[in-house]
């Protein structure tokens, strides 16, 4: 029953996706006497964590909830941040048992929630789907431990292993399925990278345009010679941040953010959006910036279509040596493989 009620909590928790960067995803599921009482999960930055959205649920439908037990994906906080500690609030109402997914990799929590708890006579176990739970907060994880984004490469591929058949406007080789995939990853990742060829031959949106979406990603754009700058792209006259790297003295619209260095190296570059409050990015394109991006990947996203162009385009000027598979998914007529570096099977 304990993988049951955390399997909910983990669900509870997707809700929130694309809303509380950086802070985790994080779901709670209240249980008294084997029945479901309520349900929570943190539904924006700032915002009420999972526990207390799950605590005043109850209350609202009229349940008593003393004696109750709480299913909490990461361990319950401990310190004041945006909010109050969680664990003072679930001690003052009486729970008699939490169990929670993982422990959180934040050095001013790890171990601390569940000691708090303990100390206060409730019954606490950890690691209940552990796996699962960890997986939910690898944004958090990385961005907690380095204060660097959490970097991800989406790719589509014909079988024979080309983005294009030639260089110049690439045509869309996937479904609509692997495109609902693709928007529902510029939904969970802060912000999206392409580089200047992309922009300009492709010319994109790169927003998220599915119901689903909660938001759309922060646009990033490498562009070392400044040859989008003359242009009159779409993503230029959208709402929302738009930050070009370059290392050139052109000009940029004014709503554009501009940032002028001559090392655009992806370690400096990772390391300024990381101090911009940026906890993850996703790699659109093209060729040449995830050739240079590969490297710091923590995820591929590689969608394979159902064609054989014979030549073309390679994506990179290596292969996926040093990365595992994680996930195979069919997206009718396209596959779907995500992988890993193997560093961390």
């Amino acid at each position: 029953m304990d993988e049951k009620f955390m399997k909910l909590a983990i669900e509870e928790a997707k809700k929130g996706e694309g809303l509380v960067n950086p802070n985790p995803l994080v779901g709670a599921v209240i249980v008294k006497n084997g029945k479901i009482l309520s349900t929570g999960y943190h539904e924006y930055f700032g915002g009420r964590h999972a526990e207390i959205v799950a605590i005043e649920n109850a209350k609202k439908l009229g349940y008593d909830i003393k004696g109750a037990e709480m299913y909490v994906t990461l361990e319950p906080c401990v310190h004041y941040g945006k909010t109050p500690p969680c664990v003072d609030r679930i001690i003052e109402e009486g729970f008699s048992a939490v169990y929670i997914g993982t422990l959180d990799p934040n050095p001013m929590v790890h171990g601390g929630g569940k000691r708090k708890l303990m100390n206060a006579g409730i019954h606490v176990k950890h690691g209940i789907l552990e796996g699962e739970a960890k997986e939910l907060i690898e944004v958090f994880t990385k961005y907690m431990k380095t204060r660097m984004p959490f970097v991800a490469l989406k790719l589509a591929m014909s079988l024979d292993g080309f983005i294009a058949k030639k260089r110049g406007k690439r045509e869309r080789i996937t479904s609509d399925r692997a495109t609902e995939k693709v928007h529902r990853l510029r939904n969970y990742y802060s912000a999206i990278m392409i580089g200047a060829t992309t922009a300009i031959s492709d010319d994109p949106l790169l927003t998220c345009r599915y119901p689903f979406c909660k938001r759309n990603p922060i646009r990033v754009i490498l562009d070392r010679s400044g040859k989008t700058a003359k242009m009159d792209l779409k993503l230029f006259a959208l709402e929302g941040r738009t930050i070009i790297f370059t290392s050139s003295n052109e000009y940029w619209p004014e709503n554009v953010e501009v940032i002028r260095r001559d090392d655009l190296s992806p370690e400096s570059i990772l390391k300024t959006l990381g101090k911009m409050g940026m906890d993850s990015i996703l790699v659109e394109g093209g060729a040449n910036v995830a050739s240079q991006f590969i490297k710091h990947a923590d995820k591929i996203h590689l969608f394979y279509a159902p064609v054989v162009f014979g030549n073309g385009l390679s994506p990179f000027e290596c292969d996926f040596k040093g990365f595992t598979t994680k996930k195979v998914e069919v997206h009718h007529p396209d596959i779907y493989w995500e992988l890993i570096p193997c560093s961390q099977e």
